[in-house]
């Protein structure tokens, strides 16, 4: 029997070739030269990048494959919430945990925590060590304060560290001297949502600056009421003292709540949901010097500040909780369960406080004119407490990492292009990771290449996995004393990846095709470990406990593509393809849950979609009118979180419509209305949870510019 994944490349890659606007343009040999073009138009055209090397590239000489967001695509998505916009990726997969919380994972195998994928907002992490995940909803960043995102589409470890375990994602907002104007903004539609937010930018001869601030709020979905607000506050300037440097200042902040529960019960009651409040800031500072021999170094430090909450049960409350689960009991057990527990028992996990320093230096210069590198180095002190979620729970739990990474790109001839890197990561918790890349890059033309490159990744525990206890003594009787234990003997997750890609770009008819192959094999995963404790001393009987373990490995394998191309018609027009197949085949072996129960081993074949597709669609038939169309595919998928009640997470398609109109009222003042309807035919489905129940939403958008 023909092999399924290379069944499946073979009519995808027949598909594109076939329905190709490109085709009817004439092939070349490889030292012809292409009609039409001058070398300057071409290198004009070919995008740069950044994110994988921190050394300037073009995306053709790049040793990872790297998907651009630009503000085109962002306002042609007609997205409402950043994590929407990472639907647009192949081989990554957005969702709506709940009505107010946001998951985005690269190639699935995730919970509703994913925790294998670093996030930055200007070079900034923005992952939380006190849950292993990027908390989409407290960031306090709109879709229309981005410029642009750069997404590295596999393993960045040798670059951005161990949370770019799969991929990392750098959202690049608005500079300060790109937009000199004022805006307003508004958005009201389904599920009661409001949203208003203010921009200005300014400049005066050495500095720019933009302040932003934004509101929004909505009541979720009717069944639950999961409703969530946030409010938010960001600066950033600019100042520019003379021709060799550049100093950037960001400050923010943001608080808010959004509602928690079950999303596999099937009515709010049973659901539980529960209000958890946010309150963060950041501060970031960066200093850039270029020097004389066009050398260049950056020294950044930036501090993030984290303080989530959530109620603790009372005693009454307690009480029946536990009579609902174990049947009628004596009268105060719930307050001899919270007097167990001095802290409380609380309604939900996601409590506790987070707080990070981090500090880099980094140094690029050029060897030769066909050789250049960077070096840099890094600390971070990041501590968090938790009286719900850490073993600890009495003080902060904190880690210092160092960091050492470098990458060199030598081009041998006009063909050639080598890249080889490192990082060493050191954990005073932990231990030691390193974690190098080598790839090199073939030149078919100066608009096209072949890329092969390996990486062999190593990802360091985080300060929950390292410090877990989700600890509720239920006095009881056996198997009922539920307990995790801290484990600082963790071995770090490892992942050998291994890719073939392909890009072409045409820049004469604004067209790019970006095809990778790849293998992923992670050993080592870390996942909760159960297992029968010895016979307490207050109860007197045999408990169940967990704790993080290195219990995991899986194996993805597949391809992704990607088409980006103006149309040829009469009006400007545009259409986006992208497609990612992925087979999985791995296991976990989860141990043994109470004394009943069988030792649990868990395949991992069916936690990732094997296919997942978007389209989106823009025409401007008139010069102030635009049309949009975006269509979302994903495969049934099992994710590791809400599946263990039957919910059947079937495959889904999804069809956005989006309506833009254009008013300019003066030289300089101009109204966008913009109509967005989501999930057009209303075919409802489950994103995450079986009953977060996704239906047709309409919205309607003003912006008014001055």
């Amino acid at each position: 029997m023909e092999n399924p994944y290379w069944k499946a490349l073979k009519y995808s890659i027949v598909t594109l070739v076939l329905s190709s606007p490109i085709l009817p343009y004439p092939a070349y040999a490889l030292d012809d030269e292409l009609p039409g073009f001058t070398e300057e138009d071409i290198f004009i055209d070919i995008p740069q990048v950044i994110s994988a090397t921190y050394l300037p590239q073009k995306l053709t000489e790049a040793p990872a494959s790297i998907t651009i967001i630009d503000q085109k695509t962002i306002k042609a998505s007609g997205a409402l919430k950043v994590s929407d916009l990472f639907r647009l990726v192949p081989g990554m997969q957005a969702f709506d945990v709940h009505t107010n919380k946001h998951g985005v994972t690269y190639h699935g195998m995730s919970n509703d925590f994913p925790n294998k994928l670093e996030v930055m907002i200007n070079g900034r992490t923005v992952y939380i060590p006190l849950l292993s995940t990027v908390m989409w909803e407290t960031l306090g960043v709109s879709v229309h304060d981005i410029d642009y995102i750069e997404v590295v589409r596999g393993s960045n470890v040798p670059t951005q560290g161990s949370n770019a375990f799969l991929g990392a994602i750098n959202i690049v907002t608005r500079a300060p001297f790109a937009d000199l104007n004022s805006e307003l903004r508004t958005t009201h539609g389904a599920l009661g949502s409001e949203s208003y937010s203010v921009r200005h930018s300014s400049s005066t001869d050495t500095m720019n600056y933009t302040l932003n601030a934004g509101y929004h709020q909505n009541d979720g979905i009717d069944r639950f009421e999961d409703a969530g607000q946030n409010k938010y506050i960001n600066f950033m300037s600019s100042f520019t003292p003379n021709l060799t440097d550049t100093i950037e200042l960001q400050l923010g902040a943001s608080k808010g709540y959004a509602y928690r529960g079950d999303g596999d019960s099937e009515t709010a009651d049973e659901a539980g949901f529960v209000q958890r409040d946010h309150d963060s800031n950041y501060q970031m500072i960066n200093w850039h010097r270029v020097s004389e021999d066009n050398s260049e170094f950056s020294l950044s430090y930036y501090h993030n500040y984290l303080n989530l909450e959530v109620p603790t049960y009372s005693d009454d409350e307690l009480q029946l909780l536990l009579e609902s689960a174990f049947g009628p009991l004596p009268q105060g057990v719930g307050a001899l369960t919270n007097l167990l527990n001095p802290t409380g028992i609380y309604k939900d996990t996601e409590h506790g406080k987070m707080d990070l320093h981090d500090i880099e230096f980094r140094y690029n210069a050029s060897i030769s004119d066909n050789s250049s590198f960077i070096l840099g180095t890094g600390a971070r002190y990041q501590k968090v407490f938790s009286e719900a979620l850490l073993a600890d729970n009495t003080d902060w739990v904190d880690e210092n990492r160092f960091r050492l990474f470098g990458n060199w790109e030598y081009k041998h001839g006009s063909n050639w292009v080598f890249n080889t890197g490192a990082m060493l990561e050191n954990s005073d918790i932990s231990g030691s990771a390193f974690s190098p890349r080598i790839a090199a890059n073939y030149l078919i033309d100066s608009s096209s290449s072949i890329r092969a490159s390996f990486t062999k990744a190593k990802r360091l525990p985080s300060l929950l996995e390292l410090g877990v206890n989700n600890k509720i003594v239920f006095p009881l009787g056996a198997g009922t004393d539920i307990n995790a234990t801290s484990n600082y003997d963790l071995d770090p997750e490892e992942n050998d990846s291994f890719e073939i890609g392909f890009i072409k770009i045409w820049p004469k008819y604004n067209t790019q095709f970006d095809l990778k192959i790849f293998q992923e094999k992670i050993s080592q995963g870390i996942d909760s470990l159960f297992f029968i404790t010895p016979e307490d001393t207050f109860i007197g009987n045999p408990g169940s406990a967990s704790t993080s373990a290195n219990i995991a490995q899986w194996r993805n394998k597949g391809f992704e593509f990607q088409l980006k191309s103006e149309l040829p018609t009469s009006f400007p027009s545009s259409v986006m393809l992208n497609y990612g197949y992925n087979n999985t085949k791995g296991e976990r072996h989860r141990g043994q849950r109470s004394l009943t129960a069988q030792p649990d081993a868990d395949s991992l074949d069916t936690r990732s979609p094997r296919h997942t597709a978007s389209v989106l669609l823009n025409t401007q038939p008139v010069k102030d009118i635009s049309l949009g169309l975006a269509l979302y595919y994903l495969d049934h998928t099992e994710w590791l979180e809400g599946y263990s009640k039957g919910s059947p997470r079937n495959n889904y398609t999804r069809t956005d419509l989006i309506f833009g109109k254009d008013f300019l009222l003066d030289e300089t003042n101009k109204l966008e209305m913009t109509f967005i309807v989501q999930n057009l035919f209303d075919k409802r489905y489950s994103e995450f949870y079986r009953y977060n129940d996704f239906d047709r939403r309409a919205y309607l958008q003003l912006k008014l510019t001055y």
